[in-house]
């Protein structure tokens, strides 16, 4: 049976609540399409996600697009869902996801969630019921101190490559015994467009692109091996190739999630998968089961993890003096290089798949 690479999507906390870490990992090809939930529910105000899908399967219909039958392997989002939060087995009041585009839903937290309260997710979706394992939402958490540095290193095919390290000296929490940690990291920068000469000398629109520096990174901390009160950890949680990016301010959000003793099971096992190196002496790629089950046939293979966890956000942010290399201005205006020849992300800021016009609120505040 053919190994197919699949994106599994795991929520982590776009803009200011959330964001998408994609992590890609071998999978079997199996005989039917399987469910992808995948979502994180902070204790924070602010909009949550769930993102909904299905894999590629040996019987999967082709799909029409644009008048034709195609075929991919790719997952396919899953539409006209019923998704809503239950708090200490009540549906929370007003918590129904709407889906903003195809197999993505979100829902508008007004309230914070309450530390020691079981929360989970209940999907309706093809005519079946789904709902997440209860998660009590974590109360313990450390402290982030960001720094960053620029080395060189080897990667692939490079053997000087140019990259940022980020890092955090994490106080552990004042406690001994049990809680989870993990860390999920955004960046924003600013991009400079071409700036054509006009009559009304009026520069391009302001370009603020989000996205994720280093998406297969799992970095996670287990309190009962640390078993240090108070004490210092250093944690490497993101690398980033030097490019263009940093010409202007570069921010990295970092946010540290204190999760559930299960949902750090399940990163265990996704980060020995994303390890693999698919040499004959690992263990074979496995679908890695979650948290989420069908409630009429427990026997039904869901992928993904709904995860409750406390949140918290530090930021930092780079610019271009912070750079101890040479970077080349490539949207930069060349009297007589035609239009069609300034690549799209010069041209457009619509050219990165999530950016805005728009700085976030606490882009100067820093």
């Amino acid at each position: 049976m053919t190994k197919l690479r699949i994106w599994s999507l795991f929520l982590l906390l776009l803009g200011i609540c959330s964001c998408v870490d994609q992590i890609s990992f071998p999978l079997e090809k199996a005989d039917t399409e399987r469910l992808i939930v995948s979502g994180l529910i902070t204790d924070g105000k602010g909009t949550k996600r769930i993102y909904l899908s299905t894999t590629t399967a040996a019987n999967r219909p082709p799909l029409l697009v644009n008048g034709y039958l195609t075929q991919n392997d790719a997952p396919r989002p899953v539409q006209n869902a019923q998704i809503t939060l239950w708090r200490a087995g009540q549906p929370l009041l007003g918590s129904s996801f709407q889906e903003v585009r195809p197999g993505i839903y979100e829902y508008e937290l007004e309230e914070p969630l309450e530390a020691g309260i079981s929360y989970f997710v209940e999907i309706k979706a093809g005519g079946k019921t789904y709902r997440s394992a209860p998660q009590v939402m974590p109360s313990i958490s450390g402290e982030d101190n960001l720094s960053f540095s620029f080395e060189r290193a080897r990667i692939a095919d490079n053997p000087d490559a140019a990259q940022l390290i980020l890092k955090t000296e994490l106080t552990l929490p004042q406690v001994t015994g049990e809680y989870y940690l993990r860390w999920s990291v955004e960046e924003a920068y600013f991009w400079d467009l071409t700036f054509f000469p006009n009559p009304f000398n009026k520069p391009p629109p302001n370009c603020i692109v989000f996205a994720y520096p280093d998406p297969e990174r799992i970095t996670l901390v287990n309190g009962k091996v640390l078993n240090r009160p108070g004490g210092k950890s250093t944690q490497v949680i993101a690398q980033r190739l030097v490019d263009q990016s940093f010409l202007s301010r570069h921010y990295f959000m970092v946010n540290q999630l204190s999760i559930t003793k299960e949902a750090y099971t399940y990163w265990q096992n996704v980060r020995e998968v994303v390890n693999n190196s698919g040499s004959v002496f690992d263990s074979p790629p496995a679908a890695i089961r979650g948290n989420v089950s069908n409630l009429n046939d427990p026997k039904e293979v869901v992928l993904g993890f709904l995860e409750i966890a406390k949140s918290k956000e530090t930021r930092i942010f780079t610019t271009r003096g912070d750079v101890p290399y040479f970077l080349e201005k490539v949207c930069e205006y060349i009297p007589g290089k035609r239009y069609d020849q300034y690549l799209p992300t010069c041209l457009s800021c619509s050219a990165f798949p999530n950016s805005t016009e728009e700085y976030p609120a606490w882009w100067f505040k820093d």
